[in-house]
């Protein structure tokens, strides 16, 4: 189930607490290169999921954060991302120092859309674009110094226990229920985000992954930040792939769009994301998916491929 630049050694865990959800996904160094907006991601094996692997919820953090400045730039108003759209090609590696880069395609007084590049300076790896949307919401006094505060953390400091490496015998379906029942590692990224398969309370025919929130999950505003959203949403669409999967068959989240709706709190009250599969192929799987609050709220809804391979 390995790529080649899979690591297959057990880590030591050294994560600590993390303060915000920039922090905790290794996202810092940001700037302002010849109009377009630079940030860097430091990954590590807190970032992988449950197949010891980084795949496209890695990346969502560093792409909603740097997405909305460019806009921001231009028109001197607060926004939000209204939605994202992200596609990947290939595969980072477990400890990559990625890129990302941000440039605003087209905007007027009210919306805007954003093309977000992340790579490696060799290849990219995910390329999307956000849709931006100005609000009314005042943004904090110092928020262009919060922006630029972060530092690239070390490699070291994101490490983590990989899941156990997975038998080439064992079919998506076993495997998925495996880590609902905690038989399994969910992997460090699931762990971050308190993330569990909840296959009791799952409609028919659909993946049910819970989160309860927590403070470091929030952005300025005090909800959940929207690369979080994004991450979880992502990662519940990776493991519904992995259901679908054969035994022995790689597959990574191919494509991913995630509508926002209403940002949910960050006080550790729990969301929940429910996927769906439309049509599931042999090359590709199409699903739908929704998060919810605890009482029902609808907070996003989504899209993802995944491809096999």
């Amino acid at each position: 189930m390995n790529d080649n630049k899979h690591d297959d050694a057990v880590a030591v865990p050294t994560t600590g607490a993390v303060r915000d959800p920039v922090a905790a996904f290794g996202v810092g160094a940001m700037r302002i290169d010849d109009g377009v907006v630079v940030a860097e991601q430091q990954l590590g094996p807190r970032f992988a999921d449950h197949r010891g692997l980084i795949d496209l919820p890695a990346y969502a953090v560093l792409f909603d954060h740097i997405g909305g400045i460019p806009y921001h730039r231009a028109t001197d108003s607060p926004c939000m991302q209204a939605r994202l759209a992200l596609s990947t090609v290939g595969r980072a590696g477990l400890t990559d120092h990625l890129t990302g880069t941000a440039q605003l395609l087209m905007h007027d007084a009210k919306v805007g859309v954003t093309e977000i590049r992340v790579g490696d300076g060799t290849e990219d790896f995910c390329v999307g674009t956000a849709r931006n949307v100005a609000v009314g919401r005042a943004v904090p006094d110092d928020f262009d110094n919060a922006e630029l505060a972060h530092d690239i953390p070390d490699a070291a400091s994101l490490d983590a226990v990989l899941a156990q490496p997975i038998p080439d015998d064992l079919d998506g379906e076993t495997i998925v229920a495996q880590i609902a029942r905690g038989e399994r590692d969910r992997g460090p990224l699931a762990e971050l985000l308190n993330a569990t398969i909840d296959a009791d309370g799952a409609p028919s025919n659909t993946l049910r992954l819970v989160v309860d929130t927590e403070a470091w999950m929030g952005n300025m505003f005090g909800t959940m930040h929207g690369g979080v959203i994004g991450t979880i949403v992502g990662a519940a669409c990776s493991l519904t792939g992995q259901q679908k999967a054969h035994a022995g068959q790689e597959y990574r989240v191919g494509d991913l769009s995630v509508a926002y709706f209403r940002s949910p709190p960050v006080d550790g009250s729990r969301v929940i994301v429910d996927v769906e599969p439309l049509k599931v192929g042999r090359r590709i799987a199409t699903f739908s998916t929704r998060m919810t609050g605890a009482d029902g709220t609808l907070l996003a809804e989504g899209a993802a491929d995944i491809h096999f391979r």
